[in-house]
C-alpha cells in the first residue's frame, strides 16, 4: 500500500496540479450535502474543475453512518459515468462510501483514481485502508489495499467553519485512534512512532480547538488527524471502538463521541503507570488515569446521557469481536462488568 499525500495550507494548490496532470475525460465527487458548501470545498474545487474543463458529475446518496446498498447505488452511478476519477470531499461518511465502491469496481476490473479531501478533523479516513458501512443494521468494517485513497489532500481551512461539537466528535475519535494504535498488540516501532506524533498534536490542541479555535490550532488538530489515521491504518483500533458501535447505531451518538464514552476507562486498563506517554501528556500517575480521562473528555462536552430504550447491558454485549482482539488486555466478563459500572457512574441526567 502507498498513498501521496499533501497536508497544510499548499493541499488545494497540490491537488490542483494533480488533477490537471490527470486530466479525466469524467470526474465523479462524492460528497455530504450543506457541509459541501459550508465548508467552502464547492468553490475551491469548483475553480480547479472549471479551469480544467472537467467534465463532473457529484454522488451524495448517502446517510450520515452509510449503508451498503448505497455504497453499490455509488458503484452503478461511477460506471454509468465512466468516472475515472473519484473525488471523496466530507467527513468520514463520504470517506467510506467512495473507498468502498472504488474497491467494488476494481473486483470487476473498473479501474479508478481515488482522490480524498477530508472537510472534518479526526476520522483519519483518508489515510486508512479500511471502509466501514451498515449492512442489515450491523456495522461492518471491509478491508483492502485498494480501498485507500491513491491520494490525500489535507487542507485545513475546509475545517475551519466546524461547529464545536463536530470538531470535539471528530477531534477525540482521531486521539483515540492515537493512543488505541499506541497501546495496540500489534503495534510495530513504526506504528508508535506515528502515534506519538498524532498525539503530541492533537493532546493539548484538542481543547483549544473546541473552545478557542485558531487557523493556527485548526491546522495543528488537521495533521494530527491524519497521523492518527496512518497509525491505525497499521495497527487497526481497539476497545474503545469495539464498543463504540452499538452506542452510536442504537443510541445515535456521533462515532467520536460514542468513542469517547469508554476511552477513559480502557486508557486506564490498558496502560501502565509507568508508561511514558503518561508522562508525555502530563498526566499523573498517583492519580486516577480513568479519573482525568474523563474530566478531559467532558470538558470537550462529550458526556453520557445514557440510551433511552435501551439497556446498558445489551449495548456493551454487541462489542465487535474483531476490534477488541486488537487490545492489550484480554477484555472478559469481568470488565464488561466493570466498564458497565463506568458508564453507570459517569451518566448524567
Amino acid at each position: 500500500m502507498s498513498q501521496q499525500y499533501v497536508i497544510g495550507q499548499e493541499a488545494i494548490s497540490a491537488f490542483g496540479q494533480l488533477f490537471a496532470q490527470l486530466s479525466p475525460a469524467t470526474t465523479c465527487v462524492v460528497r455530504g450535502q450543506g457541509s459541501y458548501q459550508a465548508c467552502g470545498a464547492q468553490a475551491a474545487l469548483s475553480a480547479i474543475f472549471a479551469n480544467n474543463g472537467a467534465q463532473v458529475v457529484e454522488f451524495t446518496g448517502f446517510s450520515p453512518n452509510p449503508k451498503y446498498d448505497e455504497v453499490l447505488a455509488a458503484v452503478s452511478f461511477i460506471r454509468q459515468h465512466d468516472a475515472r476519477c473519484i473525488v471523496a470531499v466530507g467527513g468520514g461518511s463520504a470517506m467510506d462510501v467512495a473507498k468502498l465502491a472504488r474497491h467494488l469496481l476494481a473486483e470487476d476490473h473498473f479501474e479508478a483514481t481515488l482522490i480524498a479531501l477530508p472537510t472534518t478533523s479526526g476520522t483519519g479516513a483518508e489515510a486508512t485502508h479500511f471502509s466501514v458501512v451498515y449492512k442489515e443494521g450491523v456495522k461492518h468494517s471491509f478491508e483492502a489495499d485498494d480501498i485507500l485513497p491513491d491520494y490525500a489532500f489535507v487542507y485545513p481551512p475546509f475545517t475551519y467553519n466546524s461547529s464545536a461539537y463536530l470538531t470535539a466528535c471528530t477531534g477525540m475519535d482521531a486521539l483515540a485512534q492515537a493512543f488505541e494504535s499506541y497501546w495496540n498488540r500489534h503495534a510495530t516501532d513504526e506504528s508508535r512512532a506515528i502515534a506519538l506524533r498524532a498525539i503530541d498534536l492533537l493532546w493539548t490542541n484538542l481543547p483549544l480547538v473546541v473552545k478557542s479555535p485558531t487557523p493556527q490550532v485548526r491546522d495543528l488538530v488537521a495533521e494530527g488527524s491524519y497521523w492518527a489515521g496512518r497509525a491505525i491504518n497499521i495497527t487497526k483500533t481497539t476497545a474503545p471502538h469495539a464498543f463504540s458501535y452499538a452506542f452510536t447505531s442504537h443510541c445515535g451518538y456521533p462515532h467520536g463521541h460514542a468513542v469517547a464514552l469508554t476511552f477513559p476507562f480502557f486508557f486506564q486498563l490498558n496502560l501502565r503507570t509507568d508508561d511514558p506517554v503518561i508522562a508525555r501528556v502530563g498526566l499523573n500517575p498517583s492519580q486516577s488515569l480513568a479519573a482525568q480521562l474523563t474530566a478531559y473528555v467532558q470538558d470537550l462536552g462529550l458526556t453520557f446521557k445514557g440510551c433511552p430504550g435501551a439497556q446498558l447491558s445489551d449495548l456493551l454485549a454487541m462489542v465487535n469481536l474483531q476490534r477488541l482482539q486488537n487490545n492489550p488486555v484480554q477484555v472478559d466478563a469481568a470488565v464488561i462488568g466493570q466498564l458497565q459500572q463506568y458508564l453507570e457512574s459517569i451518566e448524567t441526567k
